[in-house]
């Protein structure tokens, strides 16, 4: 596989680490640099008196380095990445790799195909793990039902007094609110209340519209977990999810019963969101022959750096395994055997917007708090009508991109189309679109 520089900058822990890497992607820098089908390494001059050893998975896309930063991937990860984009014939091919090249593939391959054996317990033992993680179970359920009542009486007030009133509310009312929720270990109802917080007062024909919407929803949501034990145990599932029950990635790769589908998975997009402490990363992608969407989720911290394993643009051949729910939709992967740049075969495309809408009452029939729809459309040009930037279809209707959608990105797209109609990938959120790529012919690129 041959990564591309935008490829390479999506992957980067932050600008500065592009930066850094990019100063030492020469060949001069590097003390050698080599390859087969299944890696390249190099080593590099550092500050110490031995060289540092970099090395890159090529099938999975992972990176290892023996030098001592924190981030990942690491300016020498970065280099290499950039040096063989550049230079690719210029790496010595070889079949056989060094000692501390194979033991790192060895192992990462024998992870992959044998999963973690389950630590042995006695029947006591685990008849006690049992009990205690019931007992963990039913006292959070009893937390968030006190929560959920208090949520239902604060938003019953809210209707009472009007939502005219919203505006003059503090923000500390709302930052109580969802505090409160998060006490009662429903941080899903926590990000909602917070919802309020981010509305625009300042336009009145946006935010009671959006409004009214945080609030028909939450309020359905509230009152469908007070049915909970009416609901069958894909909506039970859905439903703890929405509040903020977590899902165990671990688990669902050792589950038997997990929904699981093989394909050639196009990485469409990627996304970074900062929420207090917690950086969240999204990952849209789409079966090439099956169409199916699915997200995947990384989270990072201050003390926790996100191991950026999925490669914007790219193609993952792999075995995908679904967390359980109405919609499936997040996932991980289960599996992976190759990952490239070459698209053999397209997914499906909706022709217009009127498509797209149809496509998402569809979904929102099924679970009516889906957002985020993964879209590709055909035939799409940008245009600025004055005030904001459209996308539109080839029968003149239009869609708004997201506020604040990066103008660099704008820009690219202009170019990278000369203003012809294109095939797009595209998140559609609450009615507007996030742009993700471009397709020209079998060719996908990153914006």
């Amino acid at each position: 596989m041959i990564f591309t520089e935008k490829q390479i900058e999506s992957i980067s822990p932050n600008p500065a680490a592009y930066s850094a890497g990019k100063g030492l992607s020469s060949k001069h820098k590097w003390v050698s640099f080599k390859k087969n089908d299944r890696a390249i390494w190099g080593e590099i001059k550092g500050s110490g008196k031995n060289p540092y050893q970099v090395q890159i998975d090529l099938s999975a896309v992972a990176y290892k380095c023996s030098c001592p930063s924190r981030q990942f991937p690491c300016k020498h990860s970065i280099a290499l990445l950039l040096l063989y984009a550049n230079s690719e014939n210029d790496f010595e091919k070889v079949t056989e790799e060094p000692e501390w090249v194979k033991n790192w593939l060895d192992k990462r391959q024998a992870k992959a195909e044998k999963p973690e054996k389950a630590v042995e317990r006695t029947e006591e033992e685990q008849q006690k793990l049992d009990k205690a993680k019931e007992k963990t179970q039913v006292d959070r359920f009893d937390s968030v039902c006190e929560g959920v009542k208090e949520l239902e009486l604060w938003l019953k007030d809210i209707v009472r007094m009007g939502i005219l009133e919203l505006p003059a509310k503090p923000a500390s009312e709302f930052e109580k609110t969802a505090k409160r929720m998060v006490d009662a270990k429903a941080p899903g109802l926590a990000g909602w209340v917070k919802a309020f917080t981010k509305l625009d007062y300042q336009d009145p024909d946006a935010w009671q519209g959006e409004a009214l919407k945080i609030i028909s929803k939450l309020f359905l949501l509230v009152s469908t977990f007070k049915n909970y034990d009416k609901l069958s145990p894909e909506w039970q599932i859905t439903i703890k999810n929405l509040v903020g029950w977590n899902q165990s990635t671990k688990d669902l790769i050792t589950d038997k019963e997990a929904m699981t589908i093989k394909d050639k998975w196009l990485a469409a997009g990627q996304e970074f969101e900062a929420i207090d402490d917690i950086t969240i990363q999204r990952n849209w992608l789409v079966g090439c022959n099956t169409n199916q969407k699915a997200l995947i989720l990384n989270f990072g911290s201050a003390f926790s750096v996100i191991e950026n394993s999925v490669l914007p643009g790219s193609v993952i051949e792999a075995e995908m395994a679904f967390f359980p729910s109405v919609l499936p939709n997040r996932a991980v992967i289960k599996i992976q055997r190759n990952v490239n740049n070459e698209i053999n075969e397209l997914p499906c495309f909706l022709n217009t917007w009127n498509e797209a809408y149809c496509y998402q009452t569809e979904l929102l029939k099924v679970n009516p708090w889906a957002n985020d729809h993964l879209l590709l459309i055909k035939d799409t040009r940008l245009f600025n009508d004055g005030k904001r930037w459209i996308v539109c279809d080839k029968e003149k209707s239009f869609m708004y991109l997201v506020e604040g959608f990066d103008y660099q990105k704008i820009m690219r797209w202009l170019v990278i189309s000369g203003n012809r109609s294109q095939d797009i990938s595209c998140i559609l959120r609450n009615n507007k679109i996030m742009p993700l790529g471009i397709f020209q012919g079998k060719e996908y690129i990153i914006l």
